[in-house]
């Protein structure tokens, strides 16, 4: 069964605001959002999807990403390219909404109110 949650969705490049959205959290709608592929980078009760092949394709870096997840605590020692998808994780390894501590760290970093979508 395909669990429905909230998402903090982080475009790449400088322009695109960051923004929640209620998705499906399925592989064909991962896939649409990050425009490919996917991986994962999981972090505590979190992670983030990412195209698997964002760098090889040449794909925008998502600096404001990986300054995310350096705010979160997260030490970071790779360059994100692409959009990117943060979720939560059950302690099953099921997908959940995005943890409320993260959406206040994102709230603080990019200095607005992200609700749902």
């Amino acid at each position: 069964m395909t669990s429905i949650v909230k998402a903090l969705i982080v475009p790449a490049g400088r322009t695109a605001a960051p923004r929640v959205e209620t998705i499906a959290a399925d592989l064909p709608t991962l896939q649409g959002l990050v425009g490919g592929d996917i991986e994962a980078v999981a972090f505590g009760s979190a992670h983030v999807y990412l195209h698997a092949e964002g760098k090889i394709l040449g794909l925008r870096p998502n600096l404001h990403a990986a300054f995310l997840l350096l705010e979160a605590g997260v030490p970071a020692c790779d360059l994100f390219a692409g959009d990117a998808v943060f979720l939560g994780s059950t302690p099953d390894g099921d997908e959940a909404d995005v943890p409320a501590a993260l959406l206040r760290v994102a709230e603080d970093y990019f200095e607005t109110e992200l609700s749902v979508a």
